[in-house]
């Protein structure tokens, strides 16, 4: 996979999301991409490291504290 696969396929997404709009007006497109994709990206690693926190939160990048209320957030 090319690292300009996930940007291409966000840009469709969100080009096909405006154009069924159809008009209408646009608001919080940034909290609602933000709510598809993060608890995926965080389901993912979770399963990749066998739910281990700590290696999950570094591989993200986030303390664990803040994996943790994701975790409960999105009920992962």
């Amino acid at each position: 996979m090319s690292p300009i696969d996930l940007p291409a396929c966000i840009n469709a997404k969100l080009t096909r999301y405006f154009e069924q709009l159809d008009g209408e007006q646009a608001s919080g497109v940034h909290k609602m991409v933000v709510n598809e994709v993060e608890p995926v990206v965080i389901k993912f690693v979770l399963d990749l490291v066998n739910n281990n926190q700590s290696k999950a939160s570094r591989i993200l990048g986030i303390n664990r504290g803040t994996l943790t209320k994701k975790i409960q957030l999105y009920k992962l």
